[in-house]
């Protein structure tokens, strides 16, 4: 029953992905039964909040140290058809933070490119392996300048479920090829194992209706940016107003709602996201880890990954 592990200060809960008959599982996704026992393993050790409930409780400086939400990112199919009945079976109302570009027909290829390399491989080590290889014949010698640069032990280092090749992974996408090389890798990859990406796009994220549906039941929709770029922090502060402006205009059309909450893509933002969304007015976010415990401000609310919650639970 003890809870030292995590700590008794206020955060939220993050969650992705979910499997059954309909999606398949994939690195980090939980069942419905996995989704179950978590709620009930967290409602014995924290106090849970509705996501109305715990917005009430932060704007007025209310919140008790044990008390947390549930948050789930990217506006995922399996989120919707999934988790969202439990909630519901439960009475219990959370935040979903959405990005814009799936509702455009134009999505980001982030969410494929995941269904790709854990649908088209014996393993994710095994896809990694492809990708390393594809990556260092496409850059050459600044592949080795990538592994001189790259530290092992502080890269991602909050995010304990990360296996090392994860890291690296990483760290390659965003600090070393960016998005136009990265998706160079990945469409020689998805050529090379006879991947059509267009026939999986209408089985990963939701519609519209879906949103609207969210919202009926009392949940609380939110920000995620447009087009999701996994290193946010690296835009100039016009290109994350642009980001954060086309999701604002979306999210309100749809739901013809204030919007007033997010969180941070991949948990990457600067001084000028902040800024960016102040402006904008929106009044709460989260961070995408626990590893700074302090509320630093409206937009920095810890939240720890579910992927952890699950670890602590087999303990």
């Amino acid at each position: 029953m003890a809870t030292a592990q995590f700590g008794r200060h206020t955060h939220a809960i993050m969650f992705h992905h979910f499997h059954d008959e309909n999606h398949p599982v994939g690195q980090g996704s939980i069942s419905a039964a996995n989704f179950g026992d978590m709620i009930d393993w967290l409602s014995e050790r924290y106090h849970l909040l509705n996501a109305n409930e715990y917005f009430y409780k932060f704007k007025n400086n209310l919140l008790d140290s044990d008390d947390i939400c549930l948050t789930f990112d990217d506006a995922l199919l399996c989120q919707s058809a999934i988790a969202a009945p439990i909630l519901k079976s439960r009475n219990i109302r959370a935040y979903f933070f959405v990005y814009s570009s799936p509702f455009s027909g134009t999505p980001d290829f982030l969410e494929i490119y995941r269904h790709f390399r854990n649908t088209q491989f014996k393993s994710i080590d095994e896809f990694y392996n492809h990708f390393f290889r594809q990556a260092a014949a496409l850059i050459g010698p600044q592949y080795d300048v990538a592994l001189s640069k790259y530290d092992k032990n502080s890269y991602l280092a909050a995010f304990l479920f990360y296996t090392e090749n994860d890291k690296w992974f990483r760290f390659l996408r965003d600090e070393i090829l960016g998005k136009q090389l990265y998706d160079e890798v990945m469409q020689l990859l998805m050529t090379e194992r006879g991947f059509d990406p267009t026939g999986v796009m209408a089985k990963l994220w939701m519609n519209e209706q879906n949103l609207r549906d969210l919202q009926a039941d009392g949940h609380t929709i939110g920000l995620h940016s447009y087009s999701h770029p996994t290193a946010l922090h690296n835009l100039d502060i016009e290109s994350q107003r642009n980001e954060y402006a086309k999701n604002f205009h979306h999210l309100s059309e749809v739901l013809r709602t204030p919007i007033k909450s997010m969180s941070h893509p991949c948990g990457n933002y600067n001084s000028d996201t902040l800024l960016v969304l102040n402006q904008m007015g929106i009044e709460i976010g989260f961070r995408s880890n626990n590893s700074v415990k302090t509320i630093r401000s409206n937009l920095e609310i810890p939240r720890e990954d579910h992927a952890n919650i699950l670890t602590a639970m087999r303990q």
